[in-house]
């Protein structure tokens, strides 16, 4: 909710015009029918950001994550560089990050709070970035 205030101007509004305005019955059924589907709406933005990536290092060849599940971080992994892929696929619209090993997908980072479509782009430019940078590094040094 942080910096996405625009999403609740509908809610806002609804409320509002339920407080200061008379309606008949159909209006004001309509009226909180709307504002029922705004808060469920609510509901599944928080659920999805619910859980989300709290620090990810990349150290050499080690990649460690850290998720956060509320405000607690849950789960912590370490996992190899060059098992690591990163993706940008859109769902319904929005894009969600994907970290994927092999076939499986280790975590989802949807775009909610701070996480923006650019700023998803400029993380997983950098990621390539420094995984290039590490297979340039052991070429160089004649290493495996």
């Amino acid at each position: 909710m942080k910096r996405n205030y625009w999403l609740f101007i509908l809610e806002i509004l609804v409320l509002i015009s339920l407080v200061f305005l008379p309606y008949n019955n159909e209006e004001l059924i309509m009226l909180i029918s709307i504002l029922f589907l705004l808060i469920i709406r609510d509901l599944v933005i928080l659920k999805l950001s619910y859980r989300h990536m709290g620090k990810f290092i990349a150290r050499g060849k080690e990649i460690f994550i850290e998720i956060i599940h509320g405000s607690k971080i849950r789960v912590k992994k370490k996992e190899w560089l060059s098992e690591i892929e990163l993706e940008i696929k859109y769902t319904l619209g929005f894009p969600v990050l994907y970290f994927t090993k092999g076939n499986e997908t280790i975590f989802k980072q949807y775009s909610f709070g701070m996480w923006s479509a650019q700023k998803m782009n400029e993380f997983v430019n950098s990621f390539y970035s420094h995984k290039k940078d590490q297979a340039l590094w052991k070429m160089y040094k004649g290493q495996d």
